[in-house]
């Protein structure tokens, strides 16, 4: 459907949901702002999930959630812009709803400094029997409402392929099974890590946290990158130099990316083999965490700019 024909409520909405991720993000800012700035002496949480255990706590997690339901409700260019956005979603959500075991560094620093294994043992198990109750509940919720948008989906899609006389390409077909299955796939293997959540000592109480805010990372700078290199191929390159030849956005989209990927190449590498020291050392998550959203706001707003006279997905 061509920009023109598109309906002006679609078209509003469209654009409210993609000006409301930068919204939330700025949001988010401001909140972790006011209570870096309310605390003694101007104490920064050692990571940006730490302020789960904050006053930010409904702030960070609603603006995760929501950040996470557009990324799927947004459709991709192509289908591994929108593969990559629609598991991004899925992940940030887990993100939001399994906190980090990174304790209250300002508030109680004995809990966020503890080195000796036994004492780190005994501080992480409780925090997760504090927080028990509200993951289960969360989570359970989390597992249930993505099986039925699955199932939903796929029963609705199988329906309309076989009853529109205008059949979706091979190419489309095959990206959104993919993206389906990808999908299925991340749900049951957060269901069977989930069967373990009563273990203190659990992959899913010590690493579900990070590792789907790692891949969530990853995917979003998989979808910029798609970006880029959906621009540089639709460009004109024929009768211009290798440089010119493509469109600015190829170019903000791929110095966005190496942007991305080298912030988080340079701070948790640096937090890895210890290149920095002092506060640096210490707040390494933190900062990569705020790079990484800040530029993920700077890539919303540019694609915003970017179709606003385009009707997406093109395939």
């Amino acid at each position: 459907m061509p920009p023109s024909d598109v309906p002006p409520v679609a078209l509003r909405t469209y654009t409210a949901l993609r000006l409301g991720v930068v919204a939330v993000i700025a949001a988010l800012g401001i909140a972790v702002w006011r209570e870096i700035v309310n605390t003694p002496g101007g104490c920064v949480q050692r990571s940006l999930s730490a302020y789960y255990y904050t006053p930010v706590r409904p702030v960070f997690v609603g603006a995760l959630l929501i950040i996470g339901f557009v990324m799927i409700a947004m459709w991709g260019k192509t289908f591994v812009e929108d593969a990559a956005l629609n598991l991004a979603g899925m992940l940030l959500s887990v993100v939001a709803l399994v906190p980090t075991l990174d304790a209250n560094y300002c508030s109680t620093p004995q809990a966020g400094q503890v080195t000796d294994p036994e004492a780190k043992q005994i501080a992480d198990a409780r925090l997760i029997s504090d927080n028990a109750d509200a993951v289960a509940r969360s989570f359970t919720a989390f597992l249930a409402v993505g099986v039925v948008v699955l199932l939903l989906v796929a029963v609705v899609g199988a329906w309309l392929y076989v009853r529109s006389p205008a059949k979706a390409s091979r190419k489309a077909l095959l990206s959104y099974l993919i993206t389906w299955a990808l999908a299925a796939a991340a749900l049951l293997v957060y269901y069977l890590l989930f069967q373990h959540a009563d273990d203190p000592s659990s992959f899913f109480n010590h690493r579900v946290h990070s590792w789907s805010a790692n891949l969530a990372v990853a995917c979003i700078i998989v979808a910029v990158a798609s970006a880029a290199v959906d621009n540089a191929r639709r460009s004109d390159r024929a009768t211009r130099s290798w440089w010119q030849g493509y469109s600015r956005w190829t170019w903000l989209y791929g110095i966005l990316t190496v942007t991305m990927v080298g912030s988080a190449l340079v701070i948790k590498g640096g937090d890895r083999f210890h290149w920095f020291s002092g506060w640096a050392d210490v707040h390494a998550t933190f900062l990569v965490e705020a790079v990484l959203i800040f530029l993920l706001g700077v890539f919303w707003v540019l694609q915003t700019i970017e179709r606003r006279s385009e009707g997406a997905p093109t395939y």
